[in-house]
């Protein structure tokens, strides 16, 4: 098989192919100190697949997530697409969408998928940062490559770098810890300053919303992330479902991976903003039924503020 035939195969299913050999990403990630196994299949696909910019606000019953996580969860559509394409061919191969070892972002780069960009996310010259990526060992191996050409980059820009609320980017690098993104899916006890900050139930959007690269960018809708209903998810439904009932009402979102806790102490927080205290019945018995020292004190805090804000 030939790179190009394997491309036009992952072509009907993505918007964006790269193939390059493992070896390069490998040697690439040892030289760069990053810490992936080691995987023995000769070729490694980058694919990217586009989703379109669509925003939703929150009300005083239901709160919205980042808009990435709208429509069906794309781990599972990308892996399905990447399924399709793989049984018709006759090779073993290991895939990866997100939740793995292996660094998505560097295999872009080299493929030429994207550049890196001071948001610390891959934009592609045609769908900016609106893509969400996966990758592909398969054990065929190709005489040539196929690099995709890159020419831009993000130059003196830094609208990313100045609209970061909590400041978690910097030129030239990225403080994880200080990511909206990163602390709204981490179960912890939220400090006054992030509980401030937080502005989504799940996820972080503005450094994707303020990138010029985003602007004019092609709009793709896949029939997967076709908007199911779901994306507003009722304040009443996080604090009186069942996990169980909950991820059945709200199947297949992806912002579901991280379980219902973390998206009820995320809505603590915009409700605080609200200064919504119509639920306040409702987390005094969170807190009491939910046994988790992260969410106990963080909600404890919250509910404090809507008991004085409390007309």
């Amino acid at each position: 098989m030939t790179n190009l035939e394997l491309k036009k195969l992952f072509e009907s299913q993505f918007d964006v192919v790269g193939i390059i050999h493992t070896k390069k990403y490998l040697d690439e990630a040892k030289k760069m100190g990053k810490d992936v196994p080691h995987v023995d299949y000769p070729t490694i696909v980058t694919v990217g697949l586009s989703y379109p910019f669509r925003t939703i606000k929150h009300t005083k019953t239901h709160l919205a997530p980042s808009f990435y996580t709208f429509g069906s969860d794309y781990h599972s559509v990308l892996k399905k697409r990447i399924e399709v394409v793989m049984s018709n061919l006759p090779y073993s191969y290991q895939l990866g969408v997100d939740n793995h070892p292996h660094n998505e972002r560097l295999a872009a780069v080299l493929s030429g998928v994207g550049y890196f960009g001071k948001n610390q996310l891959i934009i592609n010259k045609d769908l900016g940062t609106y893509m969400f990526l996966g990758i592909v060992f398969i054990d065929v191996k190709l005489d040539q490559e196929f690099i995709l050409e890159v020419t831009d980059d993000c130059g003196t820009c830094r609208k990313c770098i100045d609209a970061c609320p909590p400041s978690a980017l910097y030129e030239g690098g990225f403080d994880i810890n200080k990511c909206m993104s990163h602390f709204n899916q981490t179960k912890r006890v939220l400090t006054d300053q992030e509980i401030d900050l937080n502005y989504s139930l799940f996820g972080c959007d503005i450094c994707q919303m303020v990138c010029p690269k985003n602007i004019n960018v092609k709009t793709n809708i896949h029939p997967e992330f076709e908007l199911s209903g779901k994306e507003m998810v009722s304040i009443v439904d996080l604090f009186t479902d069942s996990e169980k009932v909950f991820k059945e009402k709200y199947n297949d979102m992806s912002y579901l991976w991280k379980g219902k806790t973390i998206l009820m102490r995320n809505a603590l927080t915009i409700l605080n903003k609200q200064k919504n205290s119509q639920y306040n019945d409702l987390i005094e018995k969170s807190i009491l039924k939910h046994q988790m020292p992260w969410y106990q004190e963080t909600a404890t805090k919250i509910l404090g503020n809507l008991k004085k804000n409390k007309i």
